[in-house]
């Protein structure tokens, strides 16, 4: 786990994968992993529309990792023996592929796999029982995974600023997306409500998506789309607005090829 920094602590609780009830949540939670890692198939298209070779070079590199990823998150699913479960629709939603370049760098990448970064890095490598024989080369890989996911995140924030600096009048419906965004994550937690309070891990998650929205929250506010102060009712609801309307674009939108049309001066050659 070297060079795998932990954001939240949980204090030493973890998991018991001899408990029934237990391997039904790591399996529900390493299933939306293996949903998130399946979506690497958007890597081709992202390839397609390119911007620059910069980003070529990034989606063909993401794309062996993500690929890498779902094999790897598999071999994690028979070593502890459990079968994995469709995605849950706010995952589906969240992770959804974008034709426009700008949320595709957004959503997909600075905040999409910045959330799921958390996940790996804070919850499985820690509440995971080094004690089950398992556990130990489960979290060797995951640490190398968080290392990768880190980079795409990296890459998200750099095309985000980029994004913005060429298009300012994006920050508003950016703003209302991550609203929306921060609003209907919690609604992945509702099974679990129930049965948090007593358990070592569960009891942890109120005070965990608090950590994971303040520091989405700050992560918009470096990028440079989050207003310092949280604004009233009324601009929420029009930034929301705005992100919706943008969402709707971004489905009706078509990728089209770009480094057919500037490989030329991409490769240094101008008049």
């Amino acid at each position: 786990m070297a060079n795998v920094e932990h954001e939240y602590d949980f204090q030493g609780a973890s998991f018991d994968l001899g408990d029934e009830r237990d391997r039904e949540i790591v399996g529900f939670i390493l299933s939306q992993a293996l949903f998130g890692e399946a979506t690497g198939v958007y890597c081709g298209q992202s390839l397609y529309a390119a911007r620059s070779l910069e980003a070529a070079r990034f989606y063909v590199r993401q794309a062996r990792q993500e690929l890498n990823h779902l094999e790897l998150f598999a071999d994690i699913f028979r070593l502890l023996e459990m079968q994995p479960v469709p995605g849950h629709w706010v995952i589906r939603a969240m992770s959804s592929h974008n034709h426009y370049y700008p949320l595709k760098v957004l959503m997909e990448h600075a905040i999409g796999e910045g959330m799921v970064l958390d996940i790996f890095k804070d919850v499985l490598l820690q509440t995971l029982p080094e004690d089950h024989p398992q556990v130990p080369a489960i979290k060797k890989k995951l640490a190398s995974v968080c290392r990768e996911e880190l980079e795409h995140v990296q890459w998200g924030e750099q095309e985000t600023r980029w994004v913005l600096s060429q298009s300012p009048w994006l920050a508003t419906p950016f703003y209302g997306i991550l609203e929306l965004q921060l609003a209907f994550a919690p609604l992945i937690l509702k099974p679990f409500e129930a049965e948090s309070q007593g358990h070592p891990v569960l009891s942890h998650l109120p005070a965990f998506l608090e950590h994971v929205n303040q520091r989405v929250w700050r992560q918009g506010q470096e990028l440079g789309f989050v207003p310092q102060q949280r604004p009233g009712p009324l601009k929420r609801l029009w930034a929301m607005g705005c992100g919706l309307a943008l969402l709707v674009r971004s489905q009706l939108s078509s990728a089209r090829s770009t480094l057919d049309k500037t490989y030329l001066a991409e490769l240094g050659f101008t008049r």
